[in-house]
């Protein structure tokens, strides 16, 4: 993973995560680790009709759709506060769209589509950590106990573990689970062990991982479903 990770990184800094073997691992683990019962959710009750004929009935079926073509990257800016995307991400989330279904059916996941949805994401991601660099960190909405002056060694567990929750709240609307934390954490800490460049613990690499981080919360799959 560390190799790989390395080697996704030092292409210019621009992400191209749908290209990405680790952030898509992250993707996949992120979703097995609190999967939804399912796409729809039901019960069968029994049901008496008017001849006295006994059925089942779908009383508590809930519909589930999924980020669609042209609405991709309006939801990731709504989760992220991106105002104005890079000419960048525009680029990333027009090439995206031949790839994602266009009606939001849940069986429109795939695996062209989960990368292309995870390739906008990180750019968008490198949107908002260009943003919240900008800003003093009082006044950011995510990387508040983060660092960008250090290295990742320098990071505190409190500022990812803030920095998680925080993304979590918001990409998915609801707390990080254990698992999920366990995963999220384990893979940014094997990303920090091995530095990226030149075996130097820089600021840059910070920014990095954060970004990878980013990516693949905002590519999961309970950040594209719609319940």
């Amino acid at each position: 993973m560390k190799n790989n990770f390395k080697m996704t990184l030092s292409q210019k800094r621009k992400i191209r995560a749908g290209a990405s073997l680790p952030v898509a691992a992250i993707v996949l683990l992120l979703g097995f680790q609190n999967c939804s019962p399912g796409v729809v959710q039901s019960s069968k009750l029994a049901s008496t009709g008017a001849t006295g004929a006994t059925g089942t009935l779908e009383d508590d079926t809930k519909p589930v759709t999924v980020a669609y073509s042209e609405n991709t990257l309006i939801s990731m800016q709504q989760q992220t506060g991106v105002a104005m995307p890079s000419s960048r991400t525009l680029t990333a989330a027009n090439s995206a769209k031949a790839k994602i279904g266009e009606l939001g059916k849940v069986d429109s996941i795939n695996a062209p589509a989960m990368m292309a949805v995870t390739n906008v994401a990180g750019e968008i991601c490198l949107d908002l950590i260009t943003e919240e660099k900008a800003k003093s960190a009082d006044a950011r909405r995510f990387f508040n106990q983060i660092d960008f002056a250090v290295g990742p060694a320098a990071q505190t567990a409190a500022g990812k573990a803030d920095l998680i929750r925080r993304m979590a709240r918001n990409f998915w609307a609801r707390s990080e689970t254990v698992a999920e934390k366990t995963v999220l954490l384990a893979s940014i800490d094997a990303a920090t062990s091995d530095p990226a460049r030149d075996g130097v613990d820089a600021p840059t690499d910070t920014e990095d991982v954060m970004v990878f981080a980013c990516t693949g919360m905002l590519a999961s799959l309970d950040a594209i479903v719609f319940k």
